[in-house]
């Protein structure tokens, strides 16, 4: 059997799938660049800091950044706008924007710079402190005045919008920020085109990706200092959100909340923070709230939400949110949050995988997770069974491929692991790691009562480097090459080619359909629909519904509920099957967006730059 060392694997690995256009890059989704073309490249979300507002100096708020986002747009509450402007002093707010884009000639009219500032208009707003919850009041000049396409209505929505300095990764940018509330929204800010235009492209594919190469160690086991109380720490790759153990939970009617945390000893403390917001975590309303947080020898504030955690062995969980933005785990270590901060090396020769992978173990394609406490990489199958053959112990199991077909595997058993009651068998096998096939041991365990279908878990001497758990990102064992992609392309989409809109704000890609009808057949649930866009372009789909969405809208709009379905896409060399959400574009000149869901592949965009990896067809010249 052919061996080859993990390192030599990873050494290779950015020499894998290379893309054939001339637009690729030097670098892969394992291994992402920070900066291109003298532009930073940012991912999903990332840190934005407001410091022209002295408040909010050294404060960072998560913005998520949004090529398919003409403005930027911020949270805020409070917002008056008044003119000093004698023929329109006295109006104010709506009735003052709606008269001054009447005066100008309508929603459609042409401003630049100098448009508004005859109208001598003042903007004023508050936005709350996350650590104090105290109202800041910011009062600045009208720069223009935003008409928002809404879902619902034909008439636009207008927001006011100011120019304001906002800095992601030390590169400041002076922004025309539109003002409005954003409270059912993740993040406060959507960084668009005001900021990204000539500054930065966009990677998908990571989450606070700018963060990725200052990001502190810490160890499979930690804790961290609340008010004096020390709290044992643990992680989930599967929720966004960091979770704190209270008890005794209120909130006022100034949205202070007030609650009682406690250590291992049975010690309390009663905290009073302001309320971010309320989650909504399996049917249940949380607060979310700052805490501060004692660890390095430094303090730090985490957003956490407050629930009753008394029945686990650790006070604080950490989510991907809190993970992402600050942290990578070092599964061979722990008590890093304790002295000196410990950072990343980018460098690091150790094995970074994240909290959703797939592997491949002899042919197999297998879902893979990443463990803090399992040393031995284990797979879990429904059962095995060790036997005797010519004075060697084996043992068999059965795994099944991607065409449905049980397997059968006989390996000699190299040693034997004891784990409380249970003996674990460990084998050789091969596993596809970075295009490469590399040769190690693995454990066989079967499955919890709760479990259904065979998985992997990567434990912690799957590379003799080390294992980092990196959850900014997915499936950073199978490297996708980089390349350049402009805001518009042309797809092809179920042999179709049109060009499409990038959107890295989307989550799911969407697609234009009419005469929607959802029906069931066989006891699966369908869905029929027609393709439309504007050039005349045609066609019916009948499509199994592999899930449903529901889309989060605008201040004063409904939610929007969509069918899913699954196509085939493809962008230049890269070609994906994924879920698309079906939805009445027919207004929008794009009938398709492509989302995180494929952009992730290695799409790296432009909100500044169209068609770069396709040519501009004739009828959009």
């Amino acid at each position: 059997m052919h061996k080859l060392s993990l390192a030599v694997a990873l050494a290779g690995s950015l020499l894998t799938s290379s893309i054939a256009w001339a637009e690729s890059i030097s670098a892969t989704t394992q291994k992402p660049v920070y900066q291109l073309d003298d532009k930073l490249v940012l991912g999903r979300v990332e840190s934005v800091y407001l410091d022209d507002i002295k408040e909010f100096s050294g404060i960072s708020f998560a913005g998520k950044i949004d090529t398919g986002a003409d403005t930027t747009s911020m949270h805020a509450d409070n917002i008056h706008v008044t003119s000093a402007n004698p023929e329109f002093k006295h109006l104010k707010d709506n009735k003052l924007l709606w008269a001054i884009i009447d005066d100008l000639g309508g929603t459609k009219a042409k401003w630049n710079a100098d448009t508004f500032i005859p109208y001598q208009v003042t903007v004023s707003f508050t936005m709350p402190h996350p650590y104090t919850g105290q109202d800041i009041t910011v009062t600045d000049d009208l720069e223009h005045v935003s008409a928002i396409r809404s879902r619902t209505s034909e008439k636009p929505i207008l927001r006011p919008a100011i120019k304001l300095p906002m800095t992601i990764a030390g590169h400041t940018v002076e922004t025309v920020v539109n003002l409005t509330e954003r409270t059912q929204f993740s993040a406060p800010i959507l960084i668009g085109k005001t900021y990204l235009d000539d500054n930065a492209w966009v990677f998908a594919g990571y989450d606070y990706l700018q963060e990725q190469k200052n990001a502190q160690l810490i160890g499979k086991k930690e804790q961290v200092t609340i008010d004096g109380l020390a709290q044992k720490v643990s992680y989930s790759f599967q929720n966004n959100y960091s979770a704190l153990n209270a008890t005794h939970i209120s909130i006022d009617d100034q949205q202070q909340v007030t609650f009682t945390i406690e250590d291992q000893d049975g010690k309390q403390s009663e905290l009073t923070r302001p309320l971010v917001r309320m989650l909504n975590v399996e049917g249940e309303e949380r607060p979310l709230v700052f805490v501060p947080i004692e660890a390095n020898n430094n303090d730090q504030f985490w957003m956490v939400y407050l629930t009753d955690r008394s029945k686990y062995s650790t006070q604080l969980r950490l989510g991907k949110g809190t993970l992402n933005k600050r942290f990578m785990i070092d599964t061979s270590q722990q008590s890093l949050l304790d002295g000196s901060a410990k950072s990343f090396n980018l460098n690091s020769k150790a094995m970074q995988v994240s909290g959703e992978e797939d592997i491949t173990l002899d042919g197999i394609r297998l879902e893979a997770k990443a463990s803090t406490v399992v040393k031995t990489p284990l797979l879990k199958v429904a059962s095995f069974e060790m036997f005797e053959k010519k004075g060697k112990e084996w043992v068999t199991y059965y795994l099944t491929n991607a065409q449905g077909d049980v397997q059968q595997f006989s390996k000699p058993i190299n040693k034997k692991l004891r784990v409380g009651k249970s003996v674990r068998p460990v084998v050789f096998g091969t596993f596809d790691l970075y295009g490469k096939p590399v040769e190690m041991r693995y454990a066989i365990d079967v499955l919890d009562e709760n479990e259904v279908d065979d998985y992997f878990i990567i434990g912690q001497k799957m590379s003799k480097n080390g294992v980092l758990i990196n959850t900014r990102t997915d499936h950073l064992l199978d490297p996708y090459p980089l390349f350049k992609a402009g805001h518009i392309e042309v797809a092809t989409v179920e042999g179709m080619e049109f060009p499409v809109k990038l959107d890295t704000g989307a989550d799911v890609s969407s697609i234009n359909a009419q005469n929607i009808k959802q029906f069931k057949k066989d006891g699966k649930k369908m869905v029929s629909f027609t393709y439309q866009n504007d050039t005349g372009a045609e066609k019916k789909f009948t499509r199994e519904v592999v899930d449903t969405m529901t889309i989060t809208a605008k201040k004063g709009e409904k939610a929007n509920v969509r069918p899913v379905v699954e196509m085939h896409v493809s962008l230049g060399d890269l070609e994906k099957k994924i879920r698309v959400n079906l939805q009445d574009r027919s207004r929008f000149h794009y009938s398709m967006i492509l989302g995180k869901n494929f952009l992730k592949y290695g799409a790296v965009v432009a909100s500044d730059t169209d068609y770069i990896v396709t040519d501009k067809p004739d009828y959009e010249k």
